[in-house]
C-alpha cells in the first residue's frame, strides 16, 4: 500500500498570503529556496530566505490564506 504525499502549495513571485495576525509575501522562488517577506502591519522588512519546503510548511501550519496571486504587469 503507497500512502500519497500531501500536496504542496504552490509559490509564485508575488503572492501575498495572510496568516492569523501576519502577512508573508513570496519575493523571489528559485529552484530550491524562496526569498520572502514576513509581516506584521510594517511593510519595509528584511528580506528572509528558506528552503521552498520549510516556506510551505510555515503556511500549512498557519493555515495561510492567498489575498494576491502575483504582481500586476508594468506597462
Amino acid at each position: 500500500m503507497k500512502l500519497k504525499k500531501p500536496a504542496s502549495i504552490p509559490l509564485a513571485k508575488g503572492q501575498l498570503w495572510k496568516m492569523e495576525d501576519r502577512h508573508l509575501e513570496i519575493v523571489e522562488v528559485g529552484k530550491t529556496l524562496t526569498h520572502y517577506r514576513l509581516f506584521q502591519t510594517q511593510k519595509r522588512v528584511p528580506v528572509s530566505l528558506s528552503g521552498i519546503a520549510s516556506v510551505q510548511a510555515i503556511l500549512k501550519d498557519n493555515h495561510a490564506k492567498l489575498i494576491r496571486k502575483t504582481l500586476p504587469l508594468k506597462a
